[in-house]
């Protein structure tokens, strides 16, 4: 077992909301694989979304947990060849606030990371990636059959981060030295990994990756919309939304029906 340097402890709170303390853990992962839990956990916190809506309030939980849960795992696998334990049931959702907006943190009871065996650091990025990548398919189910936002928009509030991560965090001047195993990890999760671990029998880093439109100052536009605009009152979207202006005022998907 490796040990994590206190730096690193601190880069991760820093950078992608992973804790190995809290005060109040709200919830374990695991809990939120439980249909009529998340149902219920979706109507306790939906007012920290400013809406009435489960609808919107599962498609802004997952963009929140897309980045918590995958992207701390990612960034261990490909800068520091460490394998992260994301053990649904010792880790938990702590509340947390940044100005208006809730961005709850992840808490793990301890951090247990294993160096990647060199001599098979493919193999160990293939399990590691599959591991990873079947829980949130697990979550995306679950949260499509409680909320019904459709998968595809699921899969693209988590394909998103993964984007963002090696196109721009990890493009970074202190990531400098490592850009070739940057790119080398980045085209085997949207190129390399197997569709057989996606209950649609497709590689969902793929599908948003191909087709992407690009705005002259880089910003990647979304095929899906993630109903940010139905989280606030002035019905505002985020920078990478596809929808149009009137679209933004219509009313959103099962706005009218009691959740």
């Amino acid at each position: 077992m490796t040990q994590l340097l206190k730096s690193e402890k601190i880069y991760l709170k820093d950078n992608f909301r992973l804790v190995d303390y809290a005060d109040n853990v709200s919830v374990t992962l695991d809990q939120l694989l439980d249909e009529e839990f998340l149902r219920k956990y979706l109507q306790d916190i939906k007012h920290e979304f400013h809406t009435e809506s489960i609808f919107v309030a599962g498609s802004q939980l997952m963009k929140r947990l897309g980045f918590n849960i995958v992207l701390p795992s990612l960034y261990l696998m490909t800068v520091h060849d460490m394998k992260l334990d994301m053990t649904f049931d010792r880790t938990g959702i702590v509340p947390n606030r940044v100005g208006d907006k809730w961005l709850p943190n992840l808490h793990m009871d301890g951090f247990s990371v294993e160096k990647f065996d060199e001599a098979n650091r493919e193999e160990e990025r293939r399990i590691l990636t599959e591991n990873l990548f079947a829980k949130m398919d697990q979550l995306v189910n679950v949260f499509n059959k409680v909320s019904r936002v459709p998968k595809p928009n699921l899969w693209e509030n988590i394909s998103i981060y993964v984007y963002w991560l090696y196109e721009k965090k990890l493009k970074e001047e202190r990531f400098t030295d490592i850009a070739e195993h940057v790119e080398e990890d980045y085209q085997y999760l949207i190129r390399g990994m197997s569709a057989d671990i996606f209950s649609d029998d497709c590689n969902q880093l793929t599908n948003f990756y191909w087709g992407r439109r690009i705005k002259d100052d880089g910003t990647r536009v979304r095929r899906t919309c993630c109903f940010y605009y139905g989280a606030n009152s002035d019905r505002k979207c985020c920078k990478t939304c596809p929808k149009s202006k009137e679209d933004l005022f219509k009313p959103l998907p099962f706005e009218t029906v009691k959740n």
